[in-house]
């Protein structure tokens, strides 16, 4: 009995480890990331990365990923309605403009569009942290 739950850590480990190396896991962090990062002010309808590149940080390796993006900007009202999403419209606002300066667009709420830019993400020892959209 112990040998069969020996192999299954091994077999279970071997694939957390795949997984925290595979490209695939950054382009799904990036994307996860992504979404929650936008969903006070945008629904994101498709995401797709254009390419990364590996960055020095200082808290280790890192990626630059570039992705394009189709998302239905919300209006106030949508994102109100939302759970979880602003309550206030200042809070709104200031996602909106962080959004903005990241993206070097202003966000046009109640419109879908497709959009390009970049984020970031770390490497850690459970896999990709998503740091935010950067502008280039």
């Amino acid at each position: 009995m112990n040998a069969i739950l020996t192999q299954a850590a091994c077999a279970a480990a071997a694939l957390c480890l795949c997984a925290c190396n595979c490209p695939e896991s950054a382009s799904v962090a990036a994307e996860s990331g992504f979404r929650k990062d936008l969903a006070a002010v945008a629904e994101v309808l498709d995401f797709r990365q254009l390419e990364a590149a590996e960055r020095a940080l200082p808290e280790g390796k890192g990626l630059l990923l570039n992705f394009e993006s189709e998302v239905k900007w919300l209006t106030l009202e949508e994102a109100a309605r939302l759970d979880g999403g602003p309550q206030e419209t200042q809070a709104y606002l200031a996602k909106l403009e962080y959004v903005s300066a990241r993206l070097g667009t202003g966000p046009k709420a109640g419109r879908a569009e497709k959009i390009r830019g970049a984020l970031l993400l770390v490497k850690s020892d459970v896999g990709w942290i998503y740091k935010g959209l950067i502008r280039e």
